[in-house]
């Protein structure tokens, strides 16, 4: 049941970083070649892995412990038999786009989870190779987007197609930790808004375009885009919402540019900032709703 928001706020915080009108442009964007479905011309296949990346065996992480309460009322299941880990590390030498054998390794890698019968990933830890070695020669397969489509489709096999849910876990990407206060209206690092946190659907307002043109919301993007013949056309649906540090150990956020900024608040403790993305049928989008999507 989905309940429609009443609560969007002004925003009486102006955080200078902050380009709000070019990050809307910017989603829009993204939006129109996620309904077209615009794919790529690369089309990547598992063996491409083979080159550079090696995926972590005898892992077995358990879904974020702070995430119970939130699997558990979207039904996605956290036993071990459900739960599938994908670590890619992109830790040996490989051959350039150029032909260049040997190339050094990025030490970039992609840690998620996947959990194929609750149709979801969580994204726990990434650091691309291109954060990882700025400037330097990168591996022809490098986007988070290709390496995570290649681990869900193998660990989902069939189901591919019912991908629902995408976890961006403890958000530390600070251009994207100022966009979500921003548009709350909140303090650096202060962004309190428990589950079920607020959700901005980028067809129908501002906030959502904006959300997609982070450097979290364009992994999305391309991963719905370059796989449309698989998922259909599918909308990324952000839902925002924060964890105390006194609900979790967890110091290892989701990165993909910028710097870390887990600032200590005046107890000693720190908010947590995560978004789910739920990935609803294009011809289905209506308003901003509050609160998870059941």
């Amino acid at each position: 049941m989905v309940t429609a928001i009443t609560d969007i706020q002004p925003l009486p915080i102006i955080k200078p970083s902050i380009d709000f009108d070019s990050l809307v442009s910017a989603g829009e964007k993204l939006l129109g070649m996620i309904l077209r479905g615009a794919q790529s011309n690369d089309q990547w296949r598992a063996e491409d892995l083979h080159n550079g990346w090696t995926k972590q065996k005898d892992v077995h992480p358990d879904p974020p412990e702070e995430l119970e309460p939130v699997l558990n009322q979207l039904r996605i299941p956290q036993s071990r038999e459900f739960v599938k880990p994908a670590f890619m590390d992109q830790d040996k030498p490989f051959v350039d786009s150029n032909g260049n054998r040997d190339t050094p390794a990025t030490g970039g890698y992609y840690h998620n989870i996947m959990i194929p019968f609750g149709h979801a990933i969580i994204a726990n830890e990434n650091f691309s190779p291109k954060y990882k070695a700025p400037g330097k020669s990168l591996p022809p397969l490098h986007h988070w987007s290709d390496v995570v489509w290649l681990s869900w489709a193998a660990e989902a096999g069939n189901g591919a197609k019912n991908l629902r849910y995408i976890f961006h876990s403890n958000i530390i990407t600070q251009s994207t930790r100022d966009l979500l206060e921003y548009i709350r209206g909140a303090k650096p690092d202060d962004l309190n808004l428990p589950w079920p946190g607020v959700a901005y659907d980028p067809v129908t307002t501002k906030e959502g375009k904006a959300i997609l043109a982070t450097s979290h919301g364009q992994r999305v993007a391309y991963l719905l885009a370059d796989h449309s013949d698989v998922l259909g056309r599918k909308v990324p649906v952000a839902n925002v919402f924060t964890v105390s540090s006194e609900e979790t150990d967890d110091g290892i956020g989701d990165m993909d540019a910028g710097s870390d900024s887990n600032d200590d608040s005046d107890d000693g403790s720190f908010l947590y900032y995560y978004i789910l993305w739920e990935l609803r049928d294009a011809t289905g989008a209506d308003t901003p709703t509050q609160g998870a999507l059941l």
